[in-house]
């Protein structure tokens, strides 16, 4: 009875289940929630970037408890008659869960770096490091068992023209969105606005789509072959501060003099309370032209975020509206002056008597 009982567990099949069973529930038991603690621990540290890596092995953990115990095996105290397919399981199993480690471990490496350069990353450039990376594990698993892969390579190389024309939309924006981020035209955090009118600020550049979200909290999705073909501003490309201006009007009796310092004045303020870190930027007042009703200038202001400048412009005209009448400068309504001939002086006055 112990004699077959000991054949029994010395089964290769038998083995490689239970190794495969006790795998799953090491991985979803103990490695799981070590994961998950870690990834907690990262986020509550704000290690953004060890919390994507966390989050990727949280999600494998079953099967790194089966890479795990199935390699633990040949730690057993007796010898095993495996098969040729026992081989051949592990190195698969041991292909796959390395490259996927190694792709993960690249992608970190990756964000770390990117981030820390330009504040954002991409996720086109993920999709490529999992891709070269898992080829770099098929080439390695086919060389392991012994694979020759020159004639499947070949068989591929005769499809792939039918394949490129039937994917010639994917891979139109696939190889648009390489051209983007290989010359730097944008990356995700920079503020775009398209020649169609969309704008916003580029949240991520896919293998397909570049996503943008709007002020108002959209997200438009463009095509990155539309966006790479399209005419577009970028807000961010030299530098993040955002220059803008203010039209005024004043009445011709002013005194231009003390328009200009009430204007700067204010101006000042506005700068200090909503940009203060913009230490380098002054703002500025031209007068630039004889309007029909007053003299027109221009106020430039600066601000470090897009967006801001619509707060900061719409403070500036209340306080500056407000200082104006405090200082007895006056904006003044539309004014025409209407030339009449004689003729139609005589007869409107004739109109008016009764």
């Amino acid at each position: 009875m112990k004699t077959e009982l000991f054949n029994i567990l010395k089964n290769q099949y038998f083995i490689v289940f239970i190794a495969i069973a006790l795998g799953i529930l090491f991985g979803r038991t103990l490695l799981k929630a070590l994961f998950k603690k870690l990834k907690e621990t990262a986020k509550r540290k704000q290690f953004r970037y060890s919390e994507v890596l966390f989050t990727s092995l949280y999600n494998i953990s079953f099967l790194l408890g089966v890479f795990v115990v199935v390699n633990a095996t040949r730690l057993l105290p007796f010898e095993v008659a495996y098969g040729s397919w026992h081989r051949q399981f592990k190195i698969s199993l041991n292909v796959l869960i390395v490259s996927y480690l190694i792709a993960e471990v690249l992608i970190y490496i990756y964000d770390s770096y990117t981030k820390s350069k330009s504040g954002k990353a991409t996720s086109l450039y993920h999709i490529i490091i999992r891709i070269l990376t898992y080829i770099g594990g098929i080439i390695v698993f086919s060389n392991l068992i012994g694979f020759e892969l020159a004639p499947l390579l070949t068989a591929l190389g005769v499809g792939g023209l039918a394949v490129a024309l039937a994917l010639q939309d994917t891979l139109s924006n696939l190889f648009a969105g390489l051209h983007i981020l290989a010359a730097r035209q944008l990356k995700p955090g920079d503020y775009i606005k398209l020649d169609s009118g969309e704008e916003g600020y580029v949240i991520d550049i896919n293998w397909r789509n570049t996503e943008v979200k709007t002020l108002l909290e959209n997200v438009i999705i463009v095509p990155n072959s539309k966006i790479s073909s399209s005419i577009s501003t970028n807000y961010f490309t030299l530098q993040k501060n955002m220059f803008f201006q203010v039209v005024v009007g004043v009445h011709y009796d002013s005194d231009l003099e003390q328009v200009e310092q009430v204007t700067l004045e204010t101006a000042n303020e506005i700068m200090k309370e909503y940009a203060p870190k913009l230490t380098s930027f002054r703002p500025k007042v031209r007068f630039f032209e004889f309007g029909d009703s007053s003299i027109n200038m221009k106020v430039w202001l600066a601000t470090d975020l897009y967006e801001n400048q619509f707060e900061m412009r719409h403070e500036f005209v209340k306080r500056l509206h407000k200082r104006f009448n405090k200082e007895g400068i006056v904006i003044p309504f539309p004014i025409r002056t209407l030339h009449l001939p004689d003729s139609l002086k005589i007869e409107s006055q004739n109109n008016l008597q009764p």
